[in-house]
């Protein structure tokens, strides 16, 4: 299933930079905060992602980000790593002469790195929206807000425990893109 993700990312990205015409392709780094289901101590985060354009208003993203938190647990405290490879098709258009809204939809490739669990890695499906906008030529501040549904298989190391978990989360980006 994994490399399945990966070969359709990699020809998502490929058609979009062939099909290419007024949009221009961005990359950039943002930085995150979580609120997932259980969170007690979230934690900012960090990632970055490439888009590129496939006609005027579509564009392929391809993004990772990184986000740590804690969670508490009947008076224990366990930390908690979540890594999301996501590839999403993201529909623009003007809000203004420098601003641009935009929507976006798409899958999540999501590991998970637990203290004294296992947690199954799993696919989710994201939705979300934001804002652009231009400060330079070829530069560009964005916020957006991502929710993805996800559910996962976890179990204790500790003891024999075991259930599926609904880990749904959203995460809140503020970043800089650079345009080609």
């Amino acid at each position: 299933m994994k490399r399945g993700i990966v070969y359709t990312g990699i020809l998502a990205l490929l058609a979009g930079g062939i099909t290419s015409q007024a949009q221009a392709t961005r990359l950039g780094i943002h930085g995150v905060f979580s609120n997932a289901g259980d969170v007690e101590d979230s934690q900012l985060g960090i990632g970055g992602q490439l888009e590129l354009p496939v006609n005027p208003y579509m564009a392929v993203e391809l993004a990772v980000t990184q986000v740590g938190d804690e969670i508490e647990d009947n008076g224990a405290t366990l930390d908690q790593d979540l890594t999301s490879l996501g590839l999403s098709a993201v529909f623009r258009g003007p809000l203004g002469p420098q601003l641009e809204g935009y929507t976006l939809l798409g899958l999540n490739y999501n590991t998970f790195d637990v203290d004294t669990m296992d947690m199954d890695d799993a696919v989710g499906l994201h939705i979300g929206a934001g804002l652009n906008l231009a400060v330079a030529y070829n530069m560009e501040l964005f916020g957006e807000y991502r929710y993805t549904f996800l559910d996962t298989d976890w179990e204790s190391e500790i003891s024999s425990a075991e259930g599926d978990y609904n880990y749904d989360f959203g995460v809140a980006k503020l970043g800089l893109n650079f345009l080609f």
